[in-house]
């Protein structure tokens, strides 16, 4: 196995961005981390994948190691999962290490993982590389030891369903395909399209399946996370609101990842700069900049419900606007940080989500579908360039988007079939008759 066959197949980063994995794998950290550590509430193909796939995951992770020539291979998985760890621990050596950990919120950010398994901190706005170290999602080393065009995506689909699952769909199928194939028990009801905490909101049930889609999350209508994703969707909302309510309590900071590792972010501190602004840009916290977006200050930590992440994100923005990096100093871990975590239990209480069932077990669904649209943007850097006309004929797993650039990756064919449309964002396919 080579970075070549692994950029030949298009494999990505599926736990996350979709970085290009020949591109993530040409580096020479000391150690390589298998993120096992899944922690979006009732989100559950990584274990799912394990259990079913634990000799394809362990060979995958070696593959990597190879690659990159780790000193160490540490896999990071939650300590609550004691069948996976034993599993783990029959197949793997001395050259790889299970480091087990605790059930919170956001265990699985890479950043926090780097730390809970080797004691290190990634400086604000550094990668895990600068301190030796190399993260990869457990579905990604699955695609590289599988050694074939990525062409289907696991994914969990859970909440307001009579039965959760996770299944693999062919990549470019749509929503409405997906969730065809389950009994959804409100009569009207929203589509969190990631995870409860780090998603969005996906309104169009003709959007498609990607190579990063981790989960298909749905929710009544009314429920209180639809009600609050839909109201901080307006940034004008967030600041007026801040106006209106913000007590400046400093929980939001206090409880922050980042904040807890050292880093210089602080929302309550986005939170009075909305207060006092009248809309000038200008007026930031520099430290913001590094802000993970993971959503834990607002739908966690705020006790008046108010949207310290999109104060947040205001800030981060119009700095980005105004090439503006951020400032960063060496940093070390809040002494609190291990007294600071947000359990699982406590934050599913937290988003009212207690009466899903919180388990997904791996099914196989038959999918026939008529047709795909498959995105030529699947992943960070620059889009695939369409390798086909239409009316060419393709068989799954043709390339039909080659990668453009140094930071790209090819996307293949999920279906036989003719070449329909072809635009600047995607590729139809219509299977034939």
């Amino acid at each position: 196995m080579t970075l070549a066959d692994i950029a030949k197949n298009g494999v990505v980063g599926a736990g996350g961005a979709g970085f290009p994995t020949q591109v993530k794998l040409a580096a020479s950290p000391e150690f390589l981390i298998l993120n096992a550590a899944e922690c979006e509430p009732l989100l559950h193909k990584d274990e799912e994948i394990v259990r079913h796939f634990t000799d394809e995951v362990v060979a995958g992770f070696r593959i990597a190691m190879e690659l990159t020539r780790a000193r160490l291979g540490i896999i990071g998985i939650k300590q609550k999962h004691q069948e996976l760890i034993a599993s783990l621990e029959e197949k793997t050596d001395s050259r790889i290490k299970i480091v087990t950990i605790g059930d919170f919120y956001p265990a699985g950010d890479e950043v926090t993982l780097v730390y809970l398994t080797t004691g290190r901190v990634v400086q604000p706005g550094e990668l895990p590389i600068s301190v030796a170290c190399l993260v990869q999602n457990v579905e990604t080393l699955l695609n590289v030891e599988r050694n074939r065009p990525v062409v289907e995506k696991y994914l969990t689909v859970a909440g307001a369903v009579a039965n959760p699952m996770t299944i693999k769909a062919p990549i470019g199928a749509s929503l409405a395909d997906v969730l065809s194939h389950f009994q959804i028990t409100a009569s009207s009801f929203v589509i969190r399209s990631g995870g409860l905490m780090m998603g969005e909101l996906e309104h169009d049930l003709n959007a498609v399946i990607t190579k990063t889609t981790g989960g298909l999350l749905v929710l009544p209508a009314d429920h209180h996370l639809a009600v609050v994703y839909e109201r901080y969707a307006d940034p004008h909302q967030t600041v007026r609101i801040a106006k209106a309510g913000c007590d400046q309590c400093n929980f939001c900071t206090e409880l922050c990842p980042r904040y807890l590792l050292g880093h210089p972010v602080r929302p309550e501190t986005a939170m009075r700069n909305r207060m006092f602004s009248s809309g000038d840009e200008n007026c930031f916290h520099p430290g913001n900049a590094f802000c993970c977006e993971c959503n834990l200050c607002t739908l966690y930590a705020c006790p008046e419900g108010l949207d310290p992440k999109g104060a947040t994100l205001i800030e981060k923005r119009g700095m980005l606007a105004q090439g503006y990096q951020g400032q960063a100093l060496p940093v070390k871990a809040h002494p609190m940080l291990d007294y600071r975590k947000a359990p699982t239990k406590s934050l599913m209480q937290r988003l009212d989500v207690m009466q899903y069932k919180d388990e997904a077990p791996l099914n196989e669904i038959e999918f026939n579908l008529s047709r795909v649209r498959i995105p030529l943007k699947q992943h960070i850097g620059a889009p695939a360039k369409s390798f086909v006309r239409i009316g060419d004929r393709v068989k799954k797993y043709d390339l039909i988007g080659e990668a453009s650039g140094d930071i790209s990756a090819n996307v293949h064919a999920s279906i036989d079939g003719v070449v329909s449309d072809i635009t600047e964002s995607d590729i139809l396919l219509e299977k034939l008759s």
